[in-house]
C-alpha cells in the first residue's frame, strides 16, 4: 500500500513539475524570440533613418544647386538668400547623418561623406562669391575645373558608397536575426509538441474522471493552433492552468505574428523610398508612375523605374527587375539603378551604359540576374535610342488606338562580365508615348502571352479615353482590379507633349496639319497630356477636348496649309489659340455665327462650353482665342 501511495504521490509531483518546467523553457524560448524581434524592428527603423538622412542632403543640396543656376541666369538677393538657407541646411544634415550613425565603420564613411558634402558648397561658395565680386570669368573657370568637377563626382561616389555598405549592413544584420528567430521557432515547436505529449501521458494515469478534461485540453491546442476560438477548461488544478498558458501562448504568437507584419510595413517603406520620390519636369513630357506590391509576399522585390535628366535635350529613362526579394534585391536595385544613372550621364549610349551596368554587376554582386531596359529621348526631335537586357520591351502608343511593342534584344545582367548589348533607334512623335513595365504586371495569371494581350487592351482604352491624372496608375489599377499579383510590378508611362523646346512653362507651341487626320489625333492627344497635368482635379478636360475637336475640324475644312496651336497659362487660366491660313469667317454681320448655319454651329457650340471665345481675321489668316473651362494649379 505504502508502494501505491509513493508511485501515485510520484505522479502527482510529475503532473506539477513537467508543465512547470515546459512553461519556463517555453517562455524563455518566447522572450528571446520577441527580444530578437523587436531587435530586428530597431535595425530597420535605423537603417531607414539612416537612408533617407542620406537622401535628403543629396535633396538639399540639389536644391541648393538649383539656386546657383538660377542665381546665374537672373541675380537676385531673394536666390542668394535661398542658396544660404539650403546651404546651412545640407552642411546640418551632413553633421546629423555622423551623428545618427552607430556604426564605426560607417561611421568613418559618413564623416567623408559630410567632408565632400562640405567640400562641394565651399566651391558653390566660391562660385558666388567670384559672381558677387564682378569675376565671372573666373567663377567659371572655377567650375569647368578639374578640383570643382571632382568634387561633384566624388560626392556621388561617396554617397552611392555609403548608402550601399548601410544596406549591405542591414542585409547581414537581417539575415543573421532570422536564422536566430528560425531556430527559435523551431525549438519553440519541439517544447510544444513534447510537452503537450508529456502533459496528456501524466495527467492520463489519474484515470476516467480526468479524460474528459483532458481531450478538451487537447482540442483547446489543436483550435489554437490552427487559430479557431476555444472554450476555457474551467477550475484551478493543473490541467486548466496549461489551459489558460494556452492561450497566453496564442497571444503571443499573435503578438509576434503582429511585429512580423509590422515589419515587412517597414520593409516594404525602406524599399520604395530607394525608387525616385519624385519625378523630374521635362518641359515636353508627360510622366506618370505606379507601383503594386505583391498580395502575398513575404518580403519586398527590386523592381524599378527611373527618369532623369542627361543634359537640356536629353532625358534618360530605366527600368528593371532584379531576380528574387528582400532587402538584399532591393539593395541590389538601389545600385544597379544608381550605375545606370552614372553611366548615362558619363557615356549616353544605351548600350555602352548596360554594359558598364552589367561589368559593375558581375564584379559586385554573385548569382545575382537583374533585367533593364534604358533609353534616351531627344527633346528636339523625339530620336528615341535603347537598349535591352532581358526585360520585357516597352509599348508604343501612336494615334487612334494603335499599339506595338519596341523589338529588341540583349542578354540579362549579371550573366556574362563580357556579354554585348546593341542600341536601337526609334523616332517618336508628339502625342506618341512609351509604356515600360516589369513582368510582375504581365504574369498575373502566369501566361505571359495572355498578360500581354490584356495590357496592350488596357492601354488602347486608356489611350482612346480621356487622360488620367496618373495614367500609370490608372493602367496598374484596370489590370489589378479582379487579381492578385503573385509578384511586384513597376509601371512607367512617358508621352511626349511637345519637341523642339518650343515655347515655355507658361506658353506652348504647335503647329499641325489638321487635315492630316493621325497629326490632329496626336497633338490633341498632346495638348490633353499637358493639360491634365497642369489643371486641378474637377476640371472639364472632356468640354476642352471637344473644343479643340471642333477647332481643327473647322481648321481642316478652311485652311490650305499647318495650323498653329498656342496654350498660354496666366493667372490660373488656360488661353487656347489656333492660328490658321484660310479664307476669313463669315459671320453675315451678326455678332456670332448662325447656329442653324452648319458653318457656324462648331463655333456655337465651342461658345457654350468656353468662358469666353474671341475671333480675328487679319488679311491672312484667323486667330480663335478660347478661354477654356479649366482652372490652371
Amino acid at each position: 500500500m505504502r508502494l501505491v501511495r509513493s508511485k501515485i504521490q510520484s505522479q502527482a509531483i510529475l503532473l506539477s513539475i513537467v508543465p512547470l518546467a515546459f512553461l519556463l523553457v517555453f517562455l524563455a524560448v518566447v522572450a528571446l524570440l520577441v527580444d530578437r524581434t523587436a531587435e530586428m524592428t530597431i535595425w530597420t527603423q535605423q537603417a531607414s533613418r539612416v537612408l533617407d538622412q542620406s537622401d535628403m542632403i543629396l535633396k538639399t543640396l540639389g536644391d541648393a544647386n538649383r539656386a546657383v543656376a538660377d542665381y546665374t541666369a537672373r541675380p537676385s538677393q531673394t536666390l542668394l538668400k535661398t542658396y544660404r538657407v539650403r546651404a546651412a541646411a545640407t552642411r546640418a544634415q551632413a553633421q546629423e547623418l555622423v551623428r545618427i550613425v552607430q556604426v564605426p565603420e560607417q561611421n568613418v564613411r559618413a564623416a567623408a561623406y559630410a567632408r565632400l558634402v562640405d567640400r562641394v558648397l565651399g566651391v558653390l561658395d566660391a562660385y558666388l562669391s567670384d559672381l558677387q565680386s564682378g569675376h565671372a570669368a573666373r567663377a567659371r573657370a572655377l567650375v569647368a575645373s578639374p578640383a570643382a568637377r571632382a568634387a561633384g563626382a566624388n560626392f556621388q561616389l561617396a554617397k552611392a558608397s555609403f548608402d550601399r555598405a548601410e544596406r549591405q549592413l542591414t542585409s547581414s544584420r537581417f539575415r543573421a536575426l532570422r536564422d536566430q528567430i528560425r531556430t527559435y521557432g523551431f525549438i519553440l515547436l519541439i517544447l510544444t509538441f513534447v510537452g503537450i505529449i508529456l502533459t496528456l501521458f501524466t495527467t492520463g494515469r489519474f484515470g476516467i474522471s480526468i479524460a474528459k478534461r483532458l481531450r478538451l485540453l487537447a482540442e483547446n491546442a489543436d483550435r489554437l493552433g490552427s487559430g479557431q476560438t476555444t472554450a476555457p477548461v474551467h477550475g484551478d488544478d493543473e490541467i486548466a492552468d496549461l489551459d489558460r498558458i494556452y492561450h497566453e501562448m496564442a497571444q503571443r504568437i499573435h503578438d509576434t505574428l503582429s511585429a512580423y507584419r509590422r515589419e515587412h510595413y517597414i520593409a516594404s517603406t525602406l524599399q520604395r523610398a530607394l525608387l525616385p520620390q519624385e519625378m523630374p519636369r521635362v518641359p515636353g513630357l508627360r510622366i506618370d508612375t505606379a507601383y503594386a506590391a505583391a498580395a502575398h509576399a513575404a518580403e519586398i522585390g527590386g523592381d524599378w523605374y527611373d527618369v532623369f535628366k542627361l543634359d537640356e535635350e536629353l532625358v534618360g529613362i530605366s527600368l528593371g527587375d532584379v531576380a528574387g526579394h528582400g532587402l538584399r534585391a532591393a539593395a541590389i536595385m538601389g545600385s544597379v539603378r544608381q550605375a545606370i544613372r552614372m553611366a548615362a550621364r558619363v557615356h549616353g549610349e544605351p548600350a555602352t551604359v548596360l554594359d558598364r551596368a552589367n561589368r559593375a554587376l558581375c564584379a559586385d554582386e554573385a548569382d545575382v540576374i537583374v533585367t533593364a531596359f534604358f533609353a534616351t529621348i531627344d527633346m528636339r526631335n523625339g530620336k528615341t535610342r535603347y537598349a535591352v537586357a532581358g526585360h520585357p520591351l516597352p509599348l508604343i502608343v501612336h494615334s487612334g488606338t494603335q499599339v506595338e511593342q519596341l523589338t529588341g534584344e540583349g542578354l540579362i545582367l549579371g550573366v556574362d562580365a563580357h556579354a554585348s548589348f546593341r542600341t536601337f533607334e526609334r523616332d517618336l512623335r508628339i502625342g506618341e508615348g512609351i509604356v515600360g513595365f516589369t513582368d510582375g504586371l504581365i504574369e498575373i495569371e502566369r501566361d505571359y502571352f495572355k498578360g500581354m494581350e490584356n495590357l496592350i487592351e488596357t492601354v488602347k482604352s486608356e489611350y482612346g479615353s480621356m487622360p488620367s491624372e496618373n495614367i500609370a496608375e490608372h493602367i496598374k489599377d484596370r489590370i489589378l482590379a479582379n487579381a492578385e499579383p503573385a509578384d511586384d510590378s513597376a509601371i512607367l508611362f512617358v508621352g511626349i507633349t511637345n519637341l523642339s523646346m518650343n515655347g515655355s512653362p507658361q506658353e506652348q507651341t504647335w503647329k499641325v496639319n489638321a487635315r492630316e487626320r493621325g497629326a490632329a489625333y496626336r497633338v490633341r492627344r498632346a495638348v490633353l497630356w499637358d493639360l491634365a497635368v497642369r489643371a486641378v482635379p474637377g476640371s472639364d478636360l472632356a468640354a476642352v477636348e471637344l473644343i479643340l475637336g471642333e477647332l481643327l475640324s473647322n481648321v481642316a475644312q478652311h485652311t490650305p496649309g499647318d495650323a498653329e496651336i498656342t496654350m498660354e497659362f496666366r493667372d490660373g487660366r488656360a488661353v487656347l489659340r489656333v492660328r490658321d491660313k484660310g479664307k476669313p469667317f463669315a459671320t453675315n454681320g451678326q455678332p456670332s455665327p448662325d447656329p442653324m448655319s452648319p458653318s457656324g454651329r462648331g463655333l456655337h457650340l465651342i461658345r457654350s462650353l468656353a468662358r469666353s471665345i474671341e475671333l480675328e481675321n487679319n488679311g491672312s489668316g484667323n486667330t480663335v482665342a478660347v478661354v477654356l473651362p479649366v482652372h490652371i494649379s
